[in-house]
C-alpha cells in the first residue's frame, strides 16, 4: 500500500470512532513513528484531526466531518467481485437480489477503462466452493432471528430422524459448500451446529418460560481428555491436511509420514471412526484403546457384508 492509500484508509478508519497510534499501526502494519508522519500530513493537507493525548488518548475526526465518497480500485473491485462469485458458487445462498444489485452497482463504481482489468484478474484467481445440490428456504429467517435474538421452532431431520426443536440462532456460516447454523437447543440444553437444508419447517415463537441453563462442555483439548494418536502414511497426511479440523493436528514423522495427535470426547469417536475408515491403511491408530477396538469392529462389520 502506498502512502496516498495509507492516508486514505486513516481517514476511513477515524470515521468509525477514535483509534490509537498503536491500533493504526497493527491495522496497517507500520512504525509508530510513520502513524505519527501520516497524522501530521493529513493535519497540513486540511484534515480535522483531533488529537487527545495521555494513556486513553488517540485520534479522532471532527464530527462534522466526513469524507467524500471514493473510486475502487481496481485490485480492490477485484477483491468485491471475487467474494461475490465465491458466495454465488454456494448451492443456495441469501439475498440473492442483493447481490445482482450490488454486482451492478459495483460495475458503475469502477471506471470503464478498468473493466478489462478487472475481468482479466478474475480469469486468473477462484476461490474454490465445493458443487453441492441442496435448497436452504429458511436460510434468511435463520440470519434474521440470530440478529434479533428470536427464538424459533424448528422441524430437523438428522442422522436419528427428524425432531422437533426450540431454538435460538447465534450465527450462521459456509463450510465445505454447506451452510451451518449455531444456536442453542432449549430441549437439548446445549449449543448445537444445525446443517441449514436440513431444517424442513421453522416459525417463529415466544422465548421458553423456563430457559433451561446452557451446559458448558469441556474444550476438546482439556488435559482431562484421553489423547487420540494416529500414524498416517504420505498419503494419510496429504488427505488429512485438507481437515479443517484436524489438518493443523498433524506433526511430521519420518521421510513422508506424520503423527495425528488431538483430545476430543469420546462423543466424537463415532465420526472419527468413519473418518479412519474411509483412510483405509494409510492411517492407524495408536491410541486409545477405546478408538483402536471401535475401528477394528467397524471394519469387522464391513468385511462380513462382502463375506455372505
Amino acid at each position: 500500500m502506498n502512502r496516498i492509500d495509507r492516508l486514505t484508509a486513516i481517514i476511513l478508519l477515524l470515521q468509525g470512532g477514535r483509534r490509537t497510534a498503536s491500533e493504526i499501526a497493527r491495522r496497517f502494519e507500520v512504525s509508530r513513528r510513520t502513524v505519527f508522519r501520516d497524522i501530521e500530513a493529513l493535519g497540513e493537507i486540511g484534515i480535522p484531526i483531533v488529537t487527545e493525548a495521555g494513556a486513553h488518548g488517540g485520534y479522532t475526526l471532527m464530527p462534522d466531518y466526513s469524507l467524500a465518497p471514493l473510486q475502487l480500485t481496481v485490485r480492490e473491485t477485484l477483491l468485491l467481485r471475487l467474494a461475490l462469485s465465491s458466495v454465488s458458487q454456494l448451492a443456495d445462498m441469501p439475498f440473492k437480489q442483493e447481490r445482482e444489485s450490488l454486482l451492478a452497482k459495483i460495475q458503475v463504481l469502477l471506471p470503464a477503462q478498468h473493466h478489462q482489468d478487472t475481468d482479466q484478474l478474475l480469469q486468473t484467481i477462484q476461490l474454490d466452493i465445493p458443487a453441492r445440490t441442496y435448497a436452504t428456504p429458511f436460510i434468511e429467517q435463520l440470519i434474521e432471528s440470530a440478529r434479533t435474538g428470536q427464538w424459533l421452532c424448528v422441524s430437523y431431520r438428522s442422522g436419528r430422524g427428524t425432531s422437533q426443536q426450540t431454538i435460538l440462532p447465534h450465527r450462521l456460516y459456509s463450510a465445505g459448500g454447506f451452510w451451518y447454523c449455531e444456536a442453542y437447543s432449549q430441549e437439548r440444553q446445549e449449543e448445537r451446529t444445525y446443517r441449514v437444508d436440513r431444517f424442513t419447517e421453522v416459525s417463529a415463537t415466544q422465548a421458553p418460560e423456563h430457559i433451561a441453563p446452557l451446559h458448558h462442555p469441556l474444550p476438546y483439548e482439556h488435559s482431562s481428555r484421553q489423547e487420540v494418536r494416529i500414524r498416517l502414511t504420505a498419503r494419510g497426511v496429504l488427505v488429512m491436511e485438507r481437515d479443517p479440523h484436524l489438518g493443523d493436528a498433524i506433526q511430521p514423522e519420518g521421510a513422508e509420514g506424520g503423527l495425528l495427535c488431538f483430545r476430543c470426547p469420546p462423543t466424537e469417536y463415532d465420526w472419527l471412526v468413519r473418518t479412519l475408515l474411509s483412510l483405509g491403511p494409510d492411517a492407524e491408530v495408536l491410541a486409545p484403546d477405546e478408538l483402536r477396538d471401535l475401528v477394528r469392529q467397524a471394519a469387522q462389520d464391513i468385511a462380513k457384508r462382502y463375506t455372505q
